[in-house]
């Protein structure tokens, strides 16, 4: 079976799917939603009419998160998930933290990018709250992988969404590492690990056909 996955490139949130999907061996081929995000014809399929979305065989299942639990249930070989219950509470709360707030709280940062054009009652507290978010990881994270001492769903969610907090947060003068060595420690660990490599690999290269268009 090849899943098919409606998303794009330089969304986090779909590198966070197939780098599970990569590191499980599972074929999987990535549509762009027919007509855009929010043509009629992407609403039909998916009303949320967000990215990522799984296409199974009789629905369409949206939300990175829940795609990803969905994909360990359904494929326990190659566990992204630790048995023990408190590890697995751990997994899934980084997973959370990122989502909420350091990928929400950035999501303001990208109508800000021109300093000629800026509100910074707009960019500074959606700085302070990345920051914040990022200070939430530091004491988090492990130094090698973030919940332990293997990959797990909580790598796959934080290291896409870290990528994005390196490439931007620099434009408006904020260092994501100031302050955070073992945020430091941990990335600098994770982003050599294969699949997370290649999921920062399609980042790379969707920014870079960004830049040329």
């Amino acid at each position: 079976m090849t899943y098919r996955i409606y998303g794009a490139d330089l969304s986090p949130y779909l590198q966070r799917v197939t780098v599970q999907l990569d590191y499980k061996g599972l074929p999987y081929e990535v549509l762009l939603p027919p007509g855009g995000l929010h043509s009629d014809e992407y609403r039909a399929i998916n009303p949320i009419r967000r990215i990522p979305a799984l296409q199974l065989e009789d629905r369409v299942l949206p939300e990175s998160e829940v795609i990803c639990e969905y994909l360990e249930d359904s494929h326990p070989a190659r566990p992204l998930r630790p048995a023990d219950p408190e590890a697995r509470a751990q997994v899934r709360l980084i997973a959370r933290i990122t989502d909420l707030y350091v990928m929400g709280a950035m999501t303001p940062l990208f109508g800000q990018l021109r300093r000629s054009t800026r509100d910074e009652a707009v960019a500074a507290p959606a700085v302070a709250a990345v920051l914040g978010g990022l200070d939430l990881l530091e004491n988090m994270v492990a130094a090698s992988f973030a919940a332990g001492n293997a990959l797990s769903l909580a790598d796959c969610a934080a290291a896409p969404v870290m990528r994005y907090a390196i490439q931007y947060l620099p434009m408006f003068d904020a260092d994501p590492f100031a302050g955070r060595p073992r945020l430091e420690a941990w990335w600098m660990s994770v982003r050599e690990e294969p699949h997370i490599a290649g999921g920062l690999a399609r980042l790379e290269a969707a920014w870079e056909a960004l830049r040329k268009r």
